[in-house]
This record gives structure tokens, C-alpha cells and sequence, in this order.
């Protein structure tokens, strides 16, 4: 996120297994979604993703999502992975309405635990 830039859309805390892949070489690895909101989402992968690179996110389980997405930010989490911040650049109206839908009933079901 860029100085002075306000966040809009709440995260939720969520692990999601998920496959990132690098549409030009195909490369593809394995990682972990900490947060999700309808914006983007913070992932915990094992290789340095660069800011502005583009990658597939397709997500193992529920909602069941593939999305392109864009590398805002890189923190190191351990010695060996990383916290990335991407932003959903591109995704289908179907695989949005999944996702609110989803967002909207882990909120409730949260809240009412």
C-alpha cells in the first residue's frame, strides 16, 4: 500500500492453500493465503516474488478461485518464505461474486462464534 493510501475493503484472516504460477515461464509454486479481502490478498510463499510481477493464483480450496494478480509489497516471514501483498488485477464477474459470498459468510460465521 502507498503512503496515503486508505484501505477499503476488510481482510479476513484465512488459510488458503493455493498454486502461484508465473504465466511466462510456467513456473509454478506452492503457498499459503494469510488474508483475504474482494482487493487482494497476503500470501506466505518459499521464493522472493518482485513487486509489479503478475501471477495466477488458483486457490486449492474454498472459494475455489483463479485470479490474476499483481506483487504490491515483500516482507521476509522466515529465513526461508516470504509475505507477499498482491492485488487482484483480473478476475471473471462469477469467481468475484464467489468470493464476496464467501467473504460475507466466514465474516458472519466468525462474528457468531
Amino acid at each position: 500500500m502507498h503512503e496515503g493510501e486508505k484501505r477499503e475493503n476488510s481482510r479476513l484472516r484465512k488459510y488458503i492453500d493455493v498454486i502461484v504460477e508465473e504465466p511466462q515461464s510456467a513456473m509454478l509454486m506452492r503457498g499459503a493465503i494469510a488474508d483475504i479481502s474482494t482487493g487482494g490478498m497476503r500470501i506466505i510463499v518459499d521464493q522472493y516474488l518482485p513487486v509489479r510481477g503478475r501471477y495466477v493464483v488458483t486457490m486449492k480450496r474454498n472459494p475455489f478461485l483463479k485470479v490474476r494478480c499483481e506483487v504490491r509489497w515483500v516482507k521476509n516471514f522466515t529465513n526461508e518464505t516470504y509475505q507477499v501483498g498482491m492485488l487482484i488485477v483480473d478476475a471473471n464477474e462469477e469467481d468475484m461474486k464467489r468470493l464476496n459470498s464467501y467473504l460475507e459468510l466466514e465474516s458472519k460465521r466468525l462474528m457468531s462464534s
